[in-house]
């Protein structure tokens, strides 16, 4: 599916609706893929999502979680001393937003061999789940 067949399917959903256009937007396809993701199911209670970010160091990539908007930035260090003759690997620096399901957290990240793994777990509390009633 392209992205004008996403907007097209987000703009008719939105004039179906009343008060959803802010979370239409959300979900959005973003205006960049820089970089490149993957989204792995594991169950129906856990996901992964693999981000690469190869040439970063873990201390030049951040991710911060707030209101279910989780965004994963990276700022490269850029040695301005050096003197390239050719210069074709990207040491840009970028900024990804990922809106969280309700009642998924993040459980894990780790970074290996230029992939940064964010894994995610669904948590539903008690009083949330369904409750058999009695009937007397």
């Amino acid at each position: 599916m392209s992205r004008n067949d996403f907007s097209r399917l987000f703009d008719q959903l939105e004039a179906l609706s009343i008060g959803f256009g802010p979370v239409f937007r959300d979900f959005q396809v973003p205006s960049t893929n820089y970089p490149p993701h993957n989204i792995v199911t594991i169950s129906d209670n856990e996901f992964n999502l693999e981000l690469a970010v190869a040439g970063f160091k873990k201390d030049e990539v951040r991710m911060e979680e707030h209101q279910g908007l989780l965004t994963i930035s990276g700022a490269k260090e850029t040695a301005s001393d050096s003197a390239y003759q050719y210069r074709g690997i990207a040491a840009r620096s970028f900024s990804k937003s990922f809106r969280i399901a309700e009642y998924f957290e993040v459980n894990n990240a780790t970074m290996e061999d230029g992939i940064l793994t964010v894994s995610f777990i669904r948590n539903i509390p008690e009083e949330a789940k369904p409750k058999l009633i009695a009937i007397k």
